[in-house]
């Protein structure tokens, strides 16, 4: 909350009107895409807008609520426009095209949420006193891999390499179980999607054995995580409990780095993983969402009685 608060003394009676939405703007609240700002108009103050002051005070708002790994892939995603912008001569991609908004004004009681996003960015924290939720949020990245000031990134590592891990640890029957698709697949629960419900497709973890387990659980952390420390811990100690219930879904050859989708599918976790063939080679633009079905938007959330 002292990061938004701080953000808010930044800016001119202009900008904190453009920033603030009332937290029933469901309208605004759903404003939020994959697509490059200039094909997805969206509300809030664009970066580029921004003096200096006011853009590190947007990332300081962004760094209170996520982990380091979550505002790394943030910061990532961003420079990748920037090496995008600069390989196809665009000048509508690139740092300043993202675009910040608050729905409901901080608060310590009353529910609020911030947005962040932009290209292969859509970050949806909703807020209500000591509950968080990053549930709708997507995140990838095009290229997946470049090279930007002499350092080397490669995007989503985390989660192909373990979902790679989980595959190749699957026996015969397990994997003709888990593979339901010959190709990679877009994301079903992304941006404007309609059905959060999850389904029972592809291999249920209670087939798995306890080794196998522990890679599902890690490969789900690693998504879930991109929120801070204390609040992934809460949504995994859930997720954990839930373990049986939820299927993991396989679309793609299963050789190491290859382009390649799966689905996680659980009471309080949807999670996707989508190469896209737009630009060429596959693996080097992917897609990502994050969602719990039955907290989307914060939906479940208890507002302490002292709110207004």
């Amino acid at each position: 909350m002292a990061a938004a608060e701080a953000l808010l003394r930044g800016l001119s009676d202009d900008q904190r009107e453009r920033l603030l939405f009332s937290f029933d703007d469901d309208r605004q609240r759903r404003r939020w895409s994959n697509l490059p700002a200039a094909n997805f108009p969206r509300g809030g103050l664009r970066m580029g807008d921004l003096a200096e002051g006011p853009r590190e005070a947007v990332l300081r708002l962004l760094r209170s609520t996520l982990s380091e790994r979550g505002f790394q892939q943030v910061v990532d995603n961003m420079n990748g426009g920037e090496v995008l912008r600069a390989r196809q001569g665009r000048r509508t991609l690139g740092r300043d095209e993202f675009y910040i908004s608050l729905l409901g004004e901080p608060s310590a009681s009353s529910p609020w949420m911030w947005q962040f996003g932009g290209h292969h960015l859509g970050i949806n924290a909703t807020i209500v006193g000591d509950q968080i939720t990053l549930s709708p949020s997507l995140t990838g990245g095009q290229p997946v891999d470049y090279t930007l000031d002499g350092r080397q990134v490669r995007q989503l590592a985390g989660e192909e390499d373990k979902a790679f891990a989980l595959v190749s640890a699957l026996s015969g029957d397990q994997l003709e179980k888990a593979v339901v698709g010959e190709r990679p697949v877009n994301l079903a629960y992304g941006p404007g999607a309609g059905r959060t419900r999850p389904r029972q497709e592809g291999i249920s973890a209670a087939e798995l054995d306890p080794g196998q387990q522990a890679l599902l659980l890690s490969l789900i952390e690693e998504r879930v995580g991109l929120l801070n420390e204390a609040h992934t811990r809460m949504a995994m100690e859930k997720i954990a409990k839930e373990l049986a219930s939820t299927f993991f879904a396989w679309f793609g050859p299963t050789s190491a780095g290859a382009a390649a989708s799966f689905r996680i599918q659980g009471s309080s976790v949807i999670i996707e993983y989508a190469p896209q063939r737009m630009g060429g080679d596959a693996t080097d633009h992917t897609h990502a969402i994050y969602r719990d079905p039955s907290n989307d938007y914060g939906a479940a959330f208890e507002i302490p009685a002292s709110a207004d």
